[in-house]
């Protein structure tokens, strides 16, 4: 299969599955909120965000072992690829065990000095974290079969794997309502029993379906490999960690002043966010292998292709979807959840801002990324991204309001788009000014545009049902025939033109 041809494939299969899960988080959330309550949904989602900040090995090191398996295919050395992939297991097992080690450690302090929890929740609280620890070591040790699978492409197995743990939380969060106590605590074993059988599931797999990939204990011996792979999952971790960092301990500050509450609308705020994330992550799995793959077979011009194809196809994705909800968010929030907590619209609406302007770096990072030369852009980023909690921290301390806290988060983000800029210019002489004019510049305009008309539309009709839809088919109309004619060159739009005969062309048939 040609190159093209499996970027296409996996794009739409990937797509395939994002309309499924996307379709049973959004479905699922209100149930989750009526089922648990605005307090102790807003402890799951404040103790999960407390793990998923030290939890952040999970994709930071997804990528650091998809580029050294990408790298090393590219290469053509099977030995490598053999001590890669049992030196990436051995290193997440450690890993794991050690993030364990330090969390429970550390549970103490958070439960005394850092949260605020009630109380009557402390003891949920603590089977609650107890748990969650082990979905999170669950999650690090699947990272290698992740890591496989993305680098070979096989991306129908990850999407039907993705669709079958959607739909097990779906029956875990519909069967919610037959307990009458521990609702909290049911769902978060729960959820930690579906995170194993998921682990099982990719290795089992990945053990049959790549025969050159076995357990070997010889090919963990190379040791000047480890260190290095060592190395860069650290700093990649790291960074990782900043972004996280950042999100998450939001959460740990708005909660220290003003309860778990407010938590609630943060978390759906950041669900949001999640199910928006489908939508990048998908071109990032599609074009990420072939990528990291150029930076290996040093194949320079098309690293600067892919690197550019990947931000405008993941940010104009995003913004397509984006733009209309931002638009219509009270009434998507009125309609979704109901009766939501205070803030869920702002908070909303910022973080749906910041995931645009971290799209809009998407293709920058990895071209840092492949060339596993990160300790300056890491640290650089860390400190940026990390002096958001700072910011936040002292204008809660003086009074202000939690949404001062995202619209400063949205100012730092900028900020970073050009630290990335820099360094992917410096690190991988992708050529800084093309990459604005031709990518961020013209995506920017046609988001304001489409937000522009959109707002306009809406002061036209009374809320309701009807004009929801309609904003969504004005929102298609604008979006996609200006991207098309004005924003794609000849070749992507041949690309585009194969995409749609290709999907097309299995309907006719029928």
């Amino acid at each position: 299969m040609q190159r093209t041809d499996r970027i296409i494939l996996n794009t739409v299969v990937l797509y395939a599955k994002i309309v499924i899960c996307m379709a049973i988080s959004l479905y699922t959330v209100p149930i989750v909120l009526r089922a648990l309550g605005e307090s102790d949904y807003g402890l799951y989602n404040l103790i999960g965000g407390i793990i998923a900040m030290l939890a952040f090995m999970n994709a930071a090191m997804t990528v650091s072992t998809q580029r050294y398996l990408s790298v090393t295919i590219g290469e053509r050395d099977k030995t490598k690829l053999l001590q890669v992939y049992n030196l990436s297991i051995l290193l997440h097992i450690l890993i794991g065990l050690a993030v364990v080690a330090i969390i429970e450690a550390l549970m103490p302090l958070l439960f005394s000095h850092v949260l605020n929890i009630l109380p009557e929740q402390q003891q949920v609280a603590h089977l609650l974290f107890h748990t969650l620890v082990a979905t999170m070591f669950l999650h690090i040790v699947t990272v290698p079969f992740d890591a496989v699978i993305n680098a070979y492409e096989n991306l129908i197995f990850f999407s039907i794997t993705g669709v079958v743990e959607a739909i097990l939380k779906l029956i875990l969060v519909l069967s919610l309502t037959l307990f009458l106590h521990d609702r909290l605590a049911i769902y978060a074993l729960s959820m930690t029993g579906i995170a194993a059988l998921i682990l099982l599931l990719k290795y089992v797999y990945c053990h049959f379906k790549y025969k050159d990939l076995h357990l070997s204990l010889s090919a963990c011996r190379n040791r000047p490999l480890f260190t290095e792979m060592t190395q860069f999952t650290g700093w990649n971790t790291l960074s990782s960690f900043a972004l996280i960092a950042r999100n998450q301990g939001l959460a740990i500050v708005f909660n220290h002043f003003l309860g778990t509450v407010i938590n609630a609308a943060y978390g759906i705020a950041m669900q949001v966010s999640g199910v928006l994330g489908y939508f990048t992550e998908t071109i990032k799995k599609s074009i990420n292998p072939q990528l990291m793959e150029s930076q290996g077979l040093r194949e320079h011009e098309r690293l600067v292709q892919l690197t550019f194809a990947l931000t405008k196809y993941s940010l104009l994705m995003l913004c397509l979807v984006s733009v209309p909800l931002f638009v219509e968010m009270p009434a998507i929030i009125g309609l979704w959840i109901g009766h939501a907590p205070q803030y869920t619209v702002e908070f909303t609406r910022l973080i749906i801002i910041i995931a645009i302007i971290t799209q809009s770096s998407a293709g920058l990072m990895s071209a840092v990324q492949s060339t596993g030369r990160i300790k300056w852009y890491t640290i650089v980023i860390c400190l940026t991204l990390l002096s958001t909690l700072v910011i936040a921290y002292a204008g809660l301390h003086r009074g202000t309001s939690p949404v001062t806290a995202l619209i400063f988060a949205c100012a730092i983000e900028v900020v970073a788009f050009f630290i990335r800029l820099w360094f992917a210019h410096h690190l991988n002489n992708i050529p800084a000014w093309s990459y604005v004019r031709k990518v961020v510049l013209p995506i920017a305009l046609l988001t304001l545009l489409t937000g522009l008309v959109l707002f306009g539309f809406k002061r036209l009709m009374e809320a309701s049902l009807l004009r929801l839809l309609l904003v969504g088919v004005v929102d298609l109309l604008v979006f996609l025939p200006v991207t098309y004619y004005c924003l794609l060159d000849g070749n992507e739009r041949a690309f585009t033109r194969q995409l749609v005969q290709k999907l097309v062309r299995p309907l006719k048939k029928h």
